[in-house]
């Protein structure tokens, strides 16, 4: 888990937590994110829903 977080954060210059949260949705199977992080890039395979977003 901890060498996918460090690929993400690099790849996508995430912030350490951020990289380890959408490491695991990644891992775990998950199709989408929840964050109310606009910065936050979408992964192949993983889409982030930003939750301002979908309250508008």
């Amino acid at each position: 888990m901890a060498e996918n977080a460090a690929k993400l954060r690099a790849d996508y210059n995430l912030r350490t937590p951020d990289a380890i949260q959408m490491a695991t949705a990644v891992y775990g199977g998950a199709s989408f994110f929840l964050t109310n992080d606009i910065r936050l890039p979408s992964l192949p395979g993983l889409t982030v829903l930003v939750l301002n977003q979908l309250m508008s």
